[in-house]
């Protein structure tokens, strides 16, 4: 999320971009009021517009817009399935500093993984005009569907992320998710197992992708591997430990498991744990996602990641 000195250099730019070169602002200690900040806040965000050319200090009299031209704010909306996961969190933080170096003010919602949520949160994006918008869709988003063809009706430009929507023809930007199963469940084989198992709580097209390219990992593998039980449906948190249960409380249980996703390599840590079994010994285990809960489990996670944050842009991006 932007810090507040952030939000407070966007307000003060929407506040000038109306005025005149020459003009002069109010001061630190009248904003500092109206935007209910520290003045140290105030301060840093002046200083910014100064170096970047908006403002211009004269010391006694006080600060004014400078001549150059201040370019229009751009609005542009972020809906997401949640912006409490374990992913979603590094797509904020890359959009967001990508707008911040691009006077780009960022509207973001959450869709609490609801379709009347979604098509709430797209609807409002069209209310407010935005100038643009990045989803990140919830599973079974054709319940929105009509939704995201009002932005296309009304000329809003908008780019799906992450998962795709069947029959939506709008740009598209995701991961090769069966490229990067396949290169998880071969990293599995390289490492010795050699009774291979997939689970997915949910069945969807990334779930399906992912289990192909296991799939593909296994038939290819020029190594005798064994494909193990399969958990690809759509259940709940406890039946998908109880079904991880029943795997493991046979004598023949797999030696490595690739999960749709870090949150179910979780719930298998903890079972392995209950039945004495050491994640990365007895079961190895690759996530997907890379999200901050590799590091915090007992062992490592090796995860597959996304790439959620571009570490280097530059201006002409």
């Amino acid at each position: 999320m932007p810090l507040r000195y952030q939000e407070v250099k966007r307000e003060i730019i929407r506040t000038i971009s109306g005025l005149k070169a020459g003009s002069k602002i109010p001061s630190r200690n009248f904003l500092s009021r109206k935007f209910e900040v520290a003045r140290n806040t105030i301060d840093k965000a002046v200083s910014e517009l100064e170096e970047e050319g908006y403002l211009r200090s004269v010391k006694g009299s006080g600060t004014y817009i400078s001549g150059r031209r201040l370019q229009k704010m751009l609005n542009v909306g972020v809906i997401l399935p949640s912006i409490m996961g374990d992913i979603y969190p590094q797509f904020i933080s890359g959009i967001e500093q990508f707008a911040s170096a691009h006077n780009i003010n960022v509207v973001l919602s959450s869709s609490d993984n609801s379709p009347e949520r979604q098509r709430s949160n797209v609807l409002r994006m069209i209310d407010m005009q935005a100038d643009g918008c990045i989803i990140i869709p919830i599973i079974n988003s054709e319940q929105s569907f009509d939704s995201f063809l009002q932005l296309k009706k009304r000329n809003v430009p908008f780019v799906i992320c992450y998962r795709s929507i069947d029959g939506l023809d709008v740009p598209f930007i995701g991961v090769n998710n069966y490229y990067g199963a396949f290169m998880a469940a071969r990293h599995l084989i390289d490492q010795g197992c050699r009774k291979l198992s997939y689970f997915s709580q949910r069945k969807y097209s990334t779930a399906i992708e992912r289990y192909y390219g296991y799939e593909t990992a296994l038939r290819s593998s020029p190594e005798k591997v064994e494909k193990k039980e399969i958990i690809l449906g759509n259940y709940g948190e406890e039946e998908l430990r109880e079904r991880i249960k029943f795997i493991f409380d046979r004598e023949d249980y797999p030696d490595g498991v690739l999960c749709f996703d870090d949150t179910t390599a979780t719930v298998l840590y903890a079972i392995l744990q209950e039945r004495g079994l050491q994640p990365g010994m007895n079961v190895k285990i690759v996530g997907n996602d890379d999200s901050n809960l590799c590091n915090r489990l007992s062992v490592p996670l090796s995860s597959v990641s996304p790439r959620a944050v571009e570490n280097n842009f530059s201006e002409s991006q």
